[in-house]
């Protein structure tokens, strides 16, 4: 596998940089000649002026002009990123002090038609390297505090991935399917309000990418969506195994499939966008009866445990936004939120819910600066409380973050972030609290 993933660098950073000399050599061509008359000269054109540094969206700008004739004769898009960390418990249970980690990522798509296919086919490749520490699993909590750090790990080979290696197909503007090894958090990220990836938004995985014990944080499978003027339907089939640090046919469909339906409605009140949907999964992967797990504790004991053969998840979802500007649509605020429940067993998360307030702006000369306040219970199976309490006590947990993002400058953010919970498997409140840059080169 590790191979594998350095061929597939190697190549990707071999096309590359043949392209982009490609590039950089047409434009050492000489200017066409035009007829003036009495004589030929060199056409004088003046160049579109550029932004300064400060103003591009991204540090390094358009590479010489690499960047834009990439994408428009070869429909390659690259967006390289680099995340720090340093994020600290200042109260609750285990180790205080703050921490410093980071995430370096690449984000590669190709308009595959531009390459000689045809319309409609697309190629993402994402590629992540985690480095440092991190505070997850700290303070007592099962949320994640770091969504960012905890995906694909922090320690060895497992700090790398290539979490997304999936083609996609539009068919006309209503219909789309992506299929191969696609990073979920990616998808959450557009979520109104909240998602982010870790990066741009919140923190906590509640708010990131709401946990649902049913569909992992990479996965192997399709999802189709339509789009229709009613509503948005989704309809998903993957593989229920986990694809973090694995290869996409690697065993693929060994342990049963999920099937995962959604509608999504477009929702306008008081003149005012927003979404209600639905969310109903059903997935043949077996898991432990969490039920059994008392008799392990209990002699005599047995030699094998219970399983059970299927899984069952519902959610409701919604965004609504409360003030939207007329002369800049992207800034505004308004409130979202989700509740989900599962029959609890296999799956260790029986049911959990949030909602929170997000926007973008508000502040006068402040348009691009980005904010969010959210609440979050999650309620762990009984029957895992019940069958650990000789051992264990496992509690409902419930928490709060506050965070605000400062745009130093298009390409360069500066958040704050501040989380308080009432942990699962600790007596303390927990308090985290950390500061993170993102830089887009």
């Amino acid at each position: 596998m590790r191979a594998r993933v350095i061929e597939v660098l190697l190549l990707v950073a071999a096309l590359t940089f043949a392209i982009t000399c490609s590039a950089l050599a047409a434009q050492e061509e000489e200017a066409p000649i035009i007829n003036t008359g009495d004589e030929t000269a060199p056409a004088i054109t003046t160049p579109a002026p550029t932004p300064g540094w400060l103003e591009r969206d991204t540090l390094t700008g358009d590479w010489g002009g690499v960047r834009p004739w990439l994408k428009e004769h070869y429909g390659i898009t690259l967006m390289p990123r680099f995340t720090q960390f340093y994020q600290g418990l200042s109260a609750g249970q285990g180790e205080h002090g703050f921490i410093y980690g980071g995430k370096v990522d690449l984000l590669f798509n190709a308009d595959l038609s531009k390459l000689g296919f045809w319309n409609g086919l697309s190629l993402t490749v994402h590629t992540e390297y985690n480095f440092g520490r991190d505070h997850n699993g700290r303070g007592g909590t099962i949320a994640l505090v770091n969504t960012a750090l905890y995906f694909p790990g922090m320690e060895g080979k497992y700090a790398f991935d290539l979490s997304s290696v999936y083609f996609g197909q539009t068919f006309d503007d209503s219909v789309s399917l992506l299929f191969g090894k696609i990073n979920m958090i990616d998808i959450s990220a557009a979520r109104p309000f909240a998602g982010g990836a870790g990066i741009d938004s919140f923190w906590n995985i509640v708010f990131v990418a709401p946990p649902s014990g049913t569909v992992p944080p990479y996965l192997f499978g399709a999802l189709l969506s339509v789009r229709t003027k009613p509503a948005t339907f989704g309809l998903w089939v993957y593989d229920p195994d986990d694809m973090v640090n694995k290869a996409c046919l690697d065993k693929s469909f060994a342990h049963g499939v999920t099937i995962r339906g959604t509608v999504d409605f477009p929702v306008t009140i008081a003149g005012r966008s927003g979404h209600q949907g639905f969310v109903a999964l059903y997935s043949t992967q077996p898991g432990t009866d969490l039920s059994s797990l008392r008799e392990m504790l209990v002699p005599p004991w047995p030699t094998s445990i219970g399983l059970k053969n299927e899984r069952h998840y519902f959610a409701y979802t919604f965004d609504q936004y409360l003030y939207q500007s007329k002369e800049n649509p992207r800034e505004g605020f308004g409130l979202f939120g989700q509740f989900g429940i599962s029959e609890g067993n296999p799956n260790r998360l029986y049911w959990s819910g949030h909602v929170g307030v997000g926007g973008t702006g508000l502040i006068p000369g402040r348009s691009r600066d980005n904010w969010g306040v959210g609440y979050y219970y999650a309620a762990p199976s009984p029957d895992l409380k019940d069958s650990l309490t000789r051992i264990l006590r496992i509690r409902d947990e419930k928490g709060g973050e506050i965070f605000y993002n400062f745009a130093v400058t298009p390409w360069l953010t500066l958040g704050a972030d501040l989380q308080v919970i009432k942990p699962s498997l600790a007596n303390n409140t927990a308090i985290f609290s950390g500061l993170r840059t993102v830089i887009r080169f």
